[in-house]
C-alpha cells in the first residue's frame, strides 16, 4: 500500500513539473527564433511518458493542457499563446503579432467611358472591314464621252441600292453659299415705302426692278417673296390706270406661288377682284410640258422650289407661265433659269453642269489613272492614290470607255483597295443596247463582291499571324505563287511573298 501511494505522488509531481518545463522551453525558443512565422512540427512524446489528464480540481495545471491538444503547436503566431487561466488574466505574447491580411472587396466592373475604345472580341466568322467607294467613268477616246457619262450613272445607280458605301460628292464638294439678295430686298422695301406714300409711279419702278433682280437668281429666291412683289407691282399699275399691265403682274404672281393672296389690310377691293380674275384665267389655261436634260445625267430638278424628278426628265406637266427651274448635282455648280412655259406647248431645258474646281481636279486624276498604261502597270497609279486621299475613300473604281472603228462602245473596269493592296482587274463591260450578259449590272455585282470581301483576303482564326486565303467559289481557279485567278470573266491578281509577311507592294493580294 505504501508503494502505491509513493507511485501516485511521483506521478502527480511529474504532471506538475513537465508542463512548466515545456512552457519555459517554448519561451526560450521564441526569443531565439526570428520574427518570420514558421510552423514547427509537433514534438513526439515517448509513449512511456504520455500521462493521463489531471483531476479537474487541480487548478495549477488547468491552463497547460495544450501539450495534449490535437492541434499542431505553432510558434510565433498570435494564437500560440497559452490559454488563460480561470482568473481570466491575459498573457502578453512575447512578439507583436503579424498584421492579418484584409481581403479587399471586389468592385463590379464598370463600362468603359465613351471616349475609350471598346474591346472588340474576335469574331467566329472572319470579317473584312469595308469603306467608302469612289467611282468614275472616263472616256479614253473623245467620241466616248457621252457613253462614259451614261455608264457612270448606271454603275452608281446599281451600287447605290446595295450595301456599298459611295463617296458623298455633295459633302466632299459642298455647294457655294446662297447668294444674298440684298439688292432685290432693298428695292422691294423702297417700293413699299413709295406705295404707302401714294406714289404709284415710283412704286411701280421699284417693284419691277425688284422682280427682275429676284428672277435673275432663281436658285436662291423665295417664290413667296416673288409673288408678293408681283402683287404690289400689279396694284401699283392699277393705281396708274394700267389694267393690262396689272393683269400681267397678277398672272405672274399666281404662277410664281399659287397659294399667294393679296393682304386685305393693304389692298383695296378692286385689287382683290382683279387678282381673282387673273387667278381664274390661269386655272383655265391648258398646262404646258417641261423637258430637262443635263450633262452629266442624274441631276435633281426643282420647279418653284419643288422636286419634280431626275434628269433626263421628259414631258413634265406644269402650269403655263414663268417658272424657276434649278438643276443640281453633287460636286457640280447648279444650273438655274426662269423658264417660260406656254400653254399646250413643250419647253426644253438643256443644262450643262460644270464640275466644282475640286471635282474637276479629281476627274483629271481619274482620266490619267484609267489609261491603258496605268491599267497594265504592276503598281497602284499615283493618281488613284490621290483620289483616295482627296475623297477619303478606301476603294477607287475606274471604268475606261472607248469606241471601236465601227462606233461601238466598250468599257474596261478596275478597282483598287488602297488599304489591303488588293486589286480587281480585267472586268469587261458590254455597252450594247438591251440587257447584255456582261453589262453594267454584272460589273456592279463584281465590284460589290470585291468591296464586301467575296474576292478579297480574309484573316484566318488559326494562329496569331496573318493567314490570307481566297474564298473558294465555283468557276474559280488560282495558281499558288502565280499571278492569275479567274472568276466570272474577272482577273484577280494573287501573289505571296513567302517568309516576309504581307508586303503591300510585292506580295499578298496585289498587283
Amino acid at each position: 500500500m505504501n508503494t502505491f501511494r509513493r507511485f501516485a505522488l511521483l506521478m502527480a509531481l511529474l504532471l506538475a513539473v513537465l508542463p512548466a518545463h515545456a512552457q519555459t522551453t517554448r519561451k526560450r525558443a521564441s526569443k531565439k527564433k526570428p520574427a518570420v512565422t514558421k510552423v514547427a512540427k509537433k514534438k513526439k512524446v515517448p509513449a512511456n511518458k504520455k500521462k493521463k489528464a489531471p483531476p479537474a480540481e487541480d487548478t495549477e495545471t488547468a491552463g497547460t493542457t495544450d501539450v495534449e491538444s490535437a492541434e499542431p503547436m505553432v510558434f510565433g503566431e498570435p494564437d500560440a499563446k497559452p490559454a488563460p487561466a480561470e482568473s481570466d488574466t491575459p498573457v502578453t505574447p512575447l512578439e507583436k503579432p503579424a498584421t492579418p491580411a484584409v481581403a479587399k472587396p471586389t468592385l463590379p466592373e464598370l463600362p468603359p467611358p465613351p471616349s475609350a475604345k471598346p474591346v472588340v472580341e474576335k469574331p467566329s466568322v472572319p470579317l473584312l472591314t469595308s469603306g467608302p467607294v469612289a467611282l468614275f467613268a472616263v472616256a479614253r477616246t473623245p467620241n466616248a464621252q457621252d457613253a462614259a457619262v451614261k455608264l457612270e450613272g448606271e454603275l452608281l445607280g446599281y451600287l447605290g441600292t446595295g450595301d456599298v458605301t459611295l463617296v458623298d460628292l455633295g459633302a466632299a464638294f459642298p455647294p457655294p453659299a446662297p447668294v444674298p439678295l440684298t439688292k432685290a430686298d432693298t428695292l422691294f422695301e423702297e417700293g413699299r415705302t413709295a406705295y404707302d406714300n401714294l406714289d404709284p409711279e415710283a412704286a411701280e419702278a421699284k417693284f419691277k426692278a425688284a422682280a427682275e433682280a429676284y428672277t435673275r437668281a432663281p436658285a436662291d429666291m423665295s417664290t413667296e417673296r416673288l409673288a408678293q412683289t408681283y402683287i404690289f407691282l400689279g396694284a401699283s399699275r392699277q393705281l396708274n390706270g394700267d389694267m393690262i399691265g396689272a393683269k400681267e403682274a397678277f398672272t405672274h404672281a399666281v404662277v410664281a406661288e399659287p397659294g399667294a393672296r393679296p393682304d386685305a389690310a393693304l389692298f383695296s377691293q378692286e385689287v382683290q377682284k382683279a387678282y381673282d380674275e387673273s387667278r381664274a384665267a390661269v386655272r383655265g389655261l391648258s398646262p404646258g410640258s417641261l423637258t430637262v436634260i443635263s450633262e452629266p445625267a442624274g441631276a435633281e430638278v426643282l420647279v418653284r422650289g419643288r422636286k419634280v424628278g431626275v434628269t433626263p426628265l421628259r414631258n413634265v406637266e406644269v402650269p403655263a407661265g414663268q417658272h424657276p427651274v434649278v438643276v443640281s448635282l453633287p460636286g457640280y455648280a447648279s444650273y438655274s433659269l426662269y423658264a417660260e412655259v406656254q400653254s399646250s406647248k413643250p419647253t426644253d431645258v438643256k443644262a450643262k453642269l460644270e464640275p466644282a474646281p475640286g471635282l474637276a481636279a479629281v476627274r483629271d486624276f481619274a482620266a490619267k489613272a484609267a489609261t491603258e498604261k496605268a491599267f497594265d502597270s504592276d503598281t497602284v497609279p499615283a493618281e488613284a492614290r490621290a483620289i483616295g486621299e482627296r475623297l477619303n475613300a478606301r476603294y477607287v473604281v475606274l471604268a475606261a470607255v472607248s469606241r471601236d472603228k465601227k462606233g461601238r462602245a466598250e468599257a474596261e473596269l478596275q478597282a483598287w483597295d488602297l488599304r489591303s493592296k488588293a486589286r480587281l482587274r480585267g472586268v469587261e463591260i458590254e455597252l450594247a443596247p438591251g440587257k447584255p450578259k456582261h453589262g453594267p449590272a454584272a460589273a456592279a455585282d463584281q465590284v460589290r463582291g470585291f468591296v464586301n470581301g467575296a474576292m478579297a483576303p480574309r484573316v484566318s482564326e488559326r494562329g496569331s499571324g496573318p493567314d490570307f486565303s481566297l474564298l473558294k467559289r465555283p468557276a474559280f481557279w488560282a495558281v499558288v505563287g502565280g499571278v492569275a485567278a479567274v472568276t466570272a470573266g474577272t482577273v484577280f491578281v494573287v501573289t505571296q511573298d513567302k517568309g516576309k509577311g504581307w508586303n503591300p507592294v510585292t506580295g499578298g493580294v496585289g498587283f
